[in-house]
């Protein structure tokens, strides 16, 4: 898991490297200064084409639209806002994202600003895929197992007990 501030990161890289070119103000640059993780994991669910930007950056113009005043001020609104069992939405974006996955999959969106200004269902229909893809992008980051180890296994009730390769054992 890759962790920036101690938190884990959905997207592969820092909002520095998304930053647009030639803006020095861009909302990527102000996460990464900022150094708010909460709000780059939200963002990055949130719009799926700032992807595009770690590969066509002199195009962004084109296919990449920022949010408005508006909508900028309702996002950060929405971490601030309680959504899931007393959680506060940047509390469940601060989780790793298969724990992420439930709460999104329940939590109350519409209670935000946000939901209403942006896609609504289709904003927790777009998490709940970028959440997926991180869990991936998380699981593909893992190191290799170190060392194997056979694995003991007790039955109680009937007190046997073996190693992975099915030798059972009575107690003697």
């Amino acid at each position: 898991m890759v962790l920036w501030n101690g938190i884990p990161m959905y997207a592969p890289l820092t909002p520095e490297y998304y930053a647009i070119p030639g803006a020095q103000r861009c909302v990527f640059r102000i996460m990464q200064d900022q150094g708010d993780t909460q709000a780059w994991n939200l963002y990055w669910l949130t719009k799926p084409e700032t992807d595009n930007l770690l590969v066509r950056k002199e195009e962004w113009f084109n296919y990449y639209h920022s949010l408005s005043e508006t909508q900028t001020e309702a996002f950060y609104e929405a971490l601030d806002t309680e959504v899931s069992q007393r959680l506060t939405l940047a509390s469940v974006v601060a989780l790793a994202p298969r724990e992420a996955i439930h709460l999104v999959a329940n939590a109350q969106l519409e209670k935000t600003r946000f939901y209403h200004l942006y896609d609504g269902e289709a904003w927790r229909q777009t998490m709940m895929g970028r959440l997926f893809l991180a869990a991936r992008l998380e699981r593909d980051h893992l190191p290799p197992p170190t060392e194997q180890a056979d694995v003991v296994w007790i039955d109680f009730h009937t007190r046997h007990h073996g190693l992975r390769n099915g030798t059972q054992h009575r107690p003697g």
